[in-house]
């Protein structure tokens, strides 16, 4: 908020202060001290991250997580939209648009939006490219979860390209996560094997057996 310029009443004689020129004259002053204001708040807003929108989007994450959990996925859908604009409006940094591109494409495949989940991945993987390592299980993450979206729309030799990227991955996965790598690892497998991609079939066979 712009603060307001306030005038004393008794810095000079009520006669000096009715006079046109002055009067121009102290409104001209004001007015370059309204667009300092101005043009430093705008200076601030566009290069620094906004408290209100982080705690925004964080509140909208947290309905997105409570929401999916319970799968009532309309609701997820639109709280992790909701925290992603935030993101954007806040001007809140990469690290934090990735995530919350992954929680709305995550959202977004559960709700079988699978083109629309495909775009969101591979944007929040390009992003995390950039921030990670290729062996960090966010990228692990965004690869899988990339390659599910793909085989549900018949994609199957695009898929198969970044689940092949996400096995330097698959050592730092536990718990659902992993059994979840292998069954994507298993139907890619199943649907080489129906292509008669026998070599692929066996390779991605061979790594849901060692997730296991």
């Amino acid at each position: 908020m712009i603060p307001k310029t306030q005038v004393k009443r008794d810095a000079a004689p009520a006669n000096l202060l009715r006079a046109p020129y002055l009067k121009r004259r102290v409104h001209w002053r004001l007015m370059k001290t309204y667009l300092l204001f101005a043009t430093f708040s705008v200076f601030l807003l566009g290069g620094c991250a906004n408290p209100l929108n982080r705690m925004t989007s964080d509140r909208y994450a947290e309905t997105c997580s409570i929401a999916e959990n319970n799968r009532n996925l309309s609701v997820a859908e639109e709280a992790c939209y909701r925290a992603l604009v935030n993101v954007d409006i806040g001007n809140l940094g990469p690290e934090l648009k990735s995530q919350k591109l992954y929680n709305l494409g995550r959202v977004k495949r559960q709700s079988a939006k699978f083109w629309e989940a495909e775009q969101l991945f591979k944007e929040s993987l390009s992003i995390e490219e950039k921030l990670s390592g290729p062996t960090d299980p966010k990228i692990g993450r965004r690869l899988v979860e990339l390659s599910v979206s793909l085989a549900a729309q018949n994609k199957w030799s695009e898929g198969a390209q970044f689940l092949d990227r996400a096995f330097p991955t698959a050592e730092f996965f536990s718990g659902r996560e992993r059994a979840y790598f292998a069954e994507a690892l298993e139907i890619y497998a199943e649907q080489f094997r129906k292509e008669n991609q026998l070599q692929l079939a066996e390779r991605f066979e061979s790594k849901a057996k060692a997730m296991k």
